[in-house]
């Protein structure tokens, strides 16, 4: 079923109580904003008008032009923004050589030239909320200079909305208001989630159109939406089934926002608005909550009921959500499972060290998360879940906490390696540094002095309402500036988290670098019938380009280039770049494989060999850990090599150091050796 569209009842050009805007959806993960169905819901229970309109993508001149367009045809009595994020919360993109984001994304900073506009063209009142927002609600406030702001949940507001048009602010929970020149925030209260359905026919159509209905088509229609990827989770529908949070995590706002009180929506209206939207062909949802974990009767409650509704459909739903290494147990992991969810955070932590767990107030220690990590990879074999068997794992872990040492680093990464588990994750994410905010109390003493606040423009003053990252100081005084930080935990995600670095290397660009004699040396013993590869080629993202695919036709064309490396390079470059690369790795993974049977004697001598089999280890970390003790950089390793074994030993340890993107660094040498 498509999912519908065109449903909008209001005239185009009606008076609105309430023109609801968002700037500040994040690029790299567009999500129709939550704020935008839940407060139209208490706005219909109230019987305000109110329009919604989100500027995603736009230039800021761009945005102005169309809330110019809406503030004339709507004549709104309020102009509502919501700060959904006030930045991006990951440092890589505005700190450091390689930011990834160019110029930068400051959704603050459009929001407050949005306002200023629309004091321009309009004397509506402009109220201001969302989560980021009430993080850090005066002194956001004191910059973007709206009439009223709200801390949180805007029931009050809506509720008694034509009195705060009229002037009223006393009495009215969680508003924020100018009194004798000063900012004065109400009464505090934490509402619970809507007791009824939230999303309308016209909401339905917005989120289509924001969208794309192709692009929500083939998630909603497909066998498993979200398998294997979590890059379509802003296309999931958000409905909510817990609020608030009873934890302490240093990191996390989430019970500052939302109460540490846990507060339960009620299944019966849960169940019916998932049927609601299966009306409509949506079937792939995001219950929000502030963790699974510690509503775990509620979960599985839900869970037996979305089993139960999935009997019926011939396309059953799928769902995410967040949820702490703690709680559940496989069996109930299995249950969840059968429910529909997906498991985007297939082995989420801080780091492996209880040290730093407890100084993070995080609400589990390292046997939780090994377990965790243990369950889902135990199950996702489980021949019922065959149908959905994620092939990719992803990892997140904060390896870089504002807690962490090199002490914790190392721990994570040896107890990582020690499992396996670096040759099992496909890829891994994490933060470098920690997205600061106001209301964090469980942060280092010394957090404030050591914040980078960065903004888009020059005049902006410094605030960290604006992106604002504090980094580990002792990982950033070892590591000597935040660039070389930045390249160390991006090395830790590739490579010593994961096996990502096997889809990112540069065959071809390696030979160019080496001598012709070399390559033509570790080619030289290759046959037409290959035999088994070395054992780290595998990566699910080389798909078609998987060297072994293209041996046969390697093996022919360095026949047919008379066993010459020049030749067979030029022939390679008629083939375009990804399929030669994928054709010389075929050759070289096998030259290796084959002198590696004949002659192993450097790797037995450096202690490289894995201890259940002939073939050197495959763990980079291993690896690294053993040969870091000796040798402070690769040259002195192929020096050791070519002295003690011949020129063919460093020839085929220049392949193995490629192959595993081992760095031989003296910085990397806490790996090995304890603090003095």
């Amino acid at each position: 079923m498509v999912p519908a569209y065109k449903n909008t009842n209001i005239a185009a050009d009606a008076p609105l109580d309430i023109l609801f805007l968002n700037l500040s959806n994040w690029p790299g993960n567009p999500v129709y904003p939550y704020a935008f169905v839940q407060v139209s819901a208490l706005a219909r229970r109230a019987g305000l008008s109110i329009r919604r309109w989100d500027g995603l993508g736009l230039r800021r001149a761009q945005q102005l032009a169309c809330i110019t367009d809406l503030v004339q045809q709507h004549r709104p009595r309020a102009v509502g923004f919501t700060v959904r994020q006030a930045d991006s919360t990951i440092a890589d993109d505005y700190i450091g050589a390689k930011t990834l984001t160019l110029p930068g994304w400051f959704p603050l900073e459009d929001t407050h030239t949005a306002i200023k506009r629309v004091r321009k063209i309009s004397t509506a009142k402009i109220l201001v909320g969302g989560f980021t927002f009430s993080v850090n609600p005066v002194s956001a406030a004191e910059y973007l200079e709206p009439d009223l702001g709200i801390v949180g949940e805007p029931d009050d507001l809506i509720e008694h909305f034509n009195e705060v048009m009229a002037g009223r602010t006393e009495g009215i929970a969680n508003l924020l208001h100018r009194q004798d020149g000063r900012w004065q925030q109400n009464q505090r209260l934490y509402h619970g989630p809507l007791d009824a359905l939230e999303y309308t026919p016209e909401i339905v159509d917005e989120i289509v159109a924001f969208h794309g209905e192709r692009a929500l088509r083939e998630t909603h229609l497909a066998p498993v939406p979200g398998l294997n990827t979590a890059d379509d989770t802003g296309r999931a529908i958000a409905v909510e089934i817990s609020r608030g949070c009873p934890c302490q995590c240093a990191f996390c706002c989430e019970p500052l926002v939302k109460g540490r009180t846990l507060r339960l929506r009620d299944l019966d209206v849960v169940e019916a608005e998932v049927k609601n939207l299966l009306r409509f062909g949506l079937r792939y949802f995001w219950f929000v909550c502030s963790e699974l974990t510690f509503t775990k009767e509620h979960v599985l409650d839900l869970a037996e009921r979305l089993i139960r509704i999935n009997r019926d459909l011939d396309l059953p739903i799928y769902w995410r959500a967040y949820f702490l290494p703690v709680k559940f147990n496989k069996d109930e992991f299995r249950i969840l499972l059968r429910s529909g969810l997906m498991l985007e955070q297939n082995g989420p932590f801080s780091d492996l060290s209880n040290d730093t767990l407890a100084q993070m107030h995080e609400p589990y220690r390292v046997k939780h998360a090994l377990a965790h990590i243990r369950d889902l990879m135990e199950l996702n074999e489980e021949p019922e879940f065959a149908h959905r068997k994620m092939e990719r794992w992803i990892l997140w872990s904060w390896l870089a906490n504002p807690y962490a040492t090199r002490q914790s680093v190392r721990e994570t990464l040896a107890t990582f390696a020690s499992l396996g588990l670096d040759l099992h994750y496909d890829a891994a994410e994490g933060y470098p540094a920690l997205r600061v905010y106001e209301g964090l109390r469980n942060l280092p003493e010394d957090t404030p002095q050591r914040t980078e606040v960065v903004t888009g423009d020059p005049d902006t003053p410094r605030s960290i309402i604006h992106p604002a990252f504090s980094y580990s100081r002792e990982l950033l005084e070892h590591f000597a500036d935040v660039d070389r930080l930045h390249d160390f935990l991006f090395y830790a995600h590739e490579t010593l988290l994961s096996r990502h670095y096997r889809a990112t290397r540069d065959w071809l660009g390696w030979s160019l670098q080496r001598p012709a004699a070399e390559i033509a040396a570790l080619l030289e013993p290759i046959a037409p019938e290959p035999i088994a590869n070395p054992p780290w080629v595998d990566h699910p993202e080389l798909n078609d380009y998987h060297p072994r695919l293209w041996y046969a036709r390697a093996h022919r064309c360095w026949e047919r280039a008379n066993r010459d490396w020049m030749c067979l390079r030029n022939a390679l470059e008629a083939h375009g770049r990804v399929q030669g690369n994928a054709m010389l790795a075929a050759l070289l993974h096998q030259g290796f494989a084959c002198h590696h049977v004949r002659w192993n004697g450097p790797f037995a001598e450096l202690g490289l060999l894995d201890t259940d089999t002939t073939l050197p280890t495959a763990s980079t970390y291993d690896a690294l850990t053993r040969l870091l003790p000796r040798f402070s950089d690769e040259h002195l390793l192929y020096h050791h090599a070519t002295h003690q074994h011949g020129e063919l030993a460093a020839v085929l340890l220049r392949y193995y150091v490629y192959a595993l993107n081992l760095r031989l660094r003296p910085e990397l040498r806490f790996l090995v050796e304890t603090d003095r």
